[in-house]
């Protein structure tokens, strides 16, 4: 039987009109960040092209754009609760982005590889992953992981899936290898205490959701800070409060989009704590913009977002892969 080759997806906007460039790749880069430019002349002139891998538990990628901002805020990781890395290897030097906190790249050219990977990779091989966000490494070991990353895109048109697993695994080694000698002198490799907490925070929550008593309180004990301390971390997503309900909503909703879940709309917003069904179905359309049964079955497990630009079939599914596979990492 013949092994399917490794998963590749290529996008230019090369063959689009100039009206829906920046448009294609705002879409395609909305997986991970809120995406802005300059002027409107400068999006009218827009050119970008990409390459993307999906190695197993983990993507590959060149990309080259044009100039662009990229951030990701306190609204978009409430939004979206990525939980992942990107390495992004440009200029002979490795950026290290934690996607569960902020971060705010300055209006720039794009121009490189990177390496996206779930945190649970990250954490299997070096210690005190929350402490890495924003750190640069350069040097030899900057250029031994873009050499790594750049070798196996070239030969990714003749790797299997099957290969996947093993050459993800190697290049979790290499990471590890490339970081971990120099993570106590990096600038941006200190011990940053609020992020530690606020990310600790945000994942315990995450392993609670459906516990009755996921309070304040009981968050606060569990990370080790003074309840002031914990409100000051969610301040940015407008109290502990807020996010707990935003993340209860979110896994309704991926609940609700499961063609195999077939329990009333009720009882699946009681299991996270959401026993009033009027105050659930005010609270889920406020935050999604449609009523509960109208996602269900649908198999979106991400909320739905309107798309305003037409395009031919093959080019939006091309636009729609690598937020797919990015969605998948967290698996």
């Amino acid at each position: 039987m013949t092994t399917p080759p490794l998963p590749i997806a290529r996008f230019s906007t090369e063959a689009l009109p100039e009206a829906e460039r920046f448009g294609a790749w705002h879409d395609a880069m909305s997986a991970l960040y809120e995406v802005s430019s300059s002027t409107d002349a400068a999006r009218g002139r827009f050119r970008a092209r990409a390459t993307c891998i999906q190695l197993g538990p983990m993507i590959l990628g060149t990309m080259r754009a044009d100039a662009l901002a990229y951030e990701r805020s306190p609204a978009r990781i409430r939004s979206d609760s990525l939980d992942h890395f990107i390495l992004g290897l440009a200029d002979g030097e490795v950026l290290i982005q934690d996607l569960g906190q902020p971060l705010s790249l300055p209006m720039g050219p794009l121009s490189g590889a990177c390496i996206v990977l779930p945190r649970s990779m990250m954490a299997q091989v070096l210690p005190a992953t929350e402490t890495l966000h924003g750190a640069r490494l350069k040097g030899g070991m900057a250029r031994l992981l873009l050499e790594h990353t750049q070798s196996l895109i070239r030969a990714a048109p003749a790797l299997t899936a099957s290969q996947a697993p093993q050459l993800a695994r190697a290049t979790q080694q290499v990471i590890a290898a490339c970081l971990m000698p120099t993570r106590a002198t990096l600038d941006g490799v200190r011990p940053h205490l609020q992020a530690t907490a606020l990310v600790r925070a945000r994942r315990f929550i995450e392993r609670n959701l459906t516990e009755p008593d996921l309070s304040s309180a009981r968050i606060s004990a569990a990370v080790g800070v003074s309840r002031s301390v914990l409100y000051e971390l969610f301040a940015p997503f407008q109290g502990v409060a807020r996010y707990i309900l935003g993340r209860r909503l979110e896994r309704i909703h991926s609940a609700l989009a499961d063609p195999g879940e077939h329990r009333r709309i009720a009882d699946v917003a009681s299991e996270f704590g959401l026993m009033n069904e009027a105050h659930f179905s005010r609270v889920f359309r406020k935050r999604f913009g449609y009523a509960p049964r109208e996602i269900r079955g649908t198999g979106l497990g991400r909320p739905v977002q309107p798309r305003a630009r037409g395009a031919g079939a093959e080019t939006r599914s091309q636009r729609l892969e690598f937020p797919m596979w990015v969605e998948q990492l967290r698996e």
